[in-house]
């Protein structure tokens, strides 16, 4: 199954392909956004303007700038032990599960496995560490009927092999580790049936067996559209009545509220690319407050929607002509 990530909202090219420098300000507001509405996973309750004063993401610094914490041991761990089927059995679909490392803090986030250059080859000290250069620092596959892919946790240490010119990096990762950041992707051939699951941690608080914890995610259920407490936002895409070329449109939604195994909170994310239909939809997400980010890639304006308590199937029309794209509630750049 091939790596599939979220669409960059600054480049055009394709999925999360992203060289950090050349889009700081929107993916600044992006990264934050991120971590800030797992957090915020009851509702989104912050008003819409305030997205546009989020604090910018450090995409110019390097994994050396940040301090060490030398009391975490041999680094950080999450008891998150993967994904299950809706009855608790073994998954019903294979998949994958991508982890954002994020250095600095959740205010000011740097992701050192996203500073990377694809042109020139360069990016962070230890970028090679990185098992998805521009992207995640792991990126696990697993098949359906398969057991739980992580069963003892999942751990960030301070070494880590060099996968490309091979032996182990010194990262001190593990001790600079400001949060890391969990996204669940479907098979492709039911990519449009399943929740995308996602979670973010940025407290590590209990040390034990020589390494510091964060709270105990244990499993998440793998849900569909199917089952209670989700949600689908769809609608029109037009431009002045008109469908927008394919690859013109960009769209991102984090949002929804659910809990793992051990009542942790957890939300949902979906994309859209246009495929130059005048109809967009997404797939599942969980039922509660979301956020619409949508990109014109044509004219680089970006607006962002919230849409609050959303639950079953919900229409949001988008007309890239009008102001806002056609909501004057929206917040634009651009």
């Amino acid at each position: 199954m091939p790596v599939r990530r979220k669409h960059s909202i600054c480049l055009v090219r394709g999925p999360r392909r992203r060289e950090a420098w050349r889009c700081a300000g929107v993916l600044a507001r992006v990264a934050v956004a991120r971590v800030t509405l797992t957090r915020m996973a009851v509702t989104l309750t912050v008003a819409v303007a305030a997205a546009t004063a989020l604090p910018r993401a450090a995409l110019a610094a390097d994994t050396r700038d940040y301090p060490a914490v030398a009391s975490r041991g041999n680094g950080v761990a999450v008891p998150f032990q993967g994904f299950v089927g809706a009855d608790g059995r073994p998954t019903p679909i294979g998949g994958a599960v991508g982890v954002d490392l994020v250095l600095g803090s959740t205010a000011r986030p740097y992701l050192p496995c996203q500073h990377y250059n694809r042109q020139s080859g360069t990016g962070d000290t230890f970028v090679n560490a990185c098992q998805e250069k521009g992207s995640y620092a792991t990126y696990t596959r697993f098949p359906a009927g398969s057991g739980l892919v992580f069963p003892h946790g999942y751990f960030v240490g301070n070494t880590q092999p060099d996968l490309v010119r091979g032996g182990v990096l010194n990262t001190d990762w593990g001790a600079r580790t400001a949060g890391l950041s969990f996204e669940f992707y479907p098979d492709p051939r039911y990519d449009a049936e399943y929740v995308h699951s996602r979670f973010y941690v940025d407290a590590f608080t209990r040390p034990a067996n020589g390494w510091t914890y964060s709270v105990d995610f244990g499993s998440i259920p793998l849900l569909t559209a199917t089952d209670p407490n989700t949600a689908r936002l769809g609608g029109q895409l037009t431009v002045a009545g008109r469908p927008p070329a394919p690859g013109r449109v960009s769209m991102t939604i984090f949002g929804g509220t659910a809990h793992s195994s051990t009542g942790q909170p957890i939300s949902s994310f979906a994309v859209y690319a246009g495929s130059g239909s005048s109809r967009w939809t997404t797939s599942p997400l969980y039922a509660g407050s979301q956020r619409i980010t949508i990109v014109d890639t044509a004219t680089r304006r970006q607006c962002m929607l919230d849409r609050l308590n959303v639950r079953g199937n919900v229409t949001v029309d988008f007309d890239l002509a009008q102001p806002g794209f056609g909501h004057p509630d929206s917040v634009c750049t651009g």
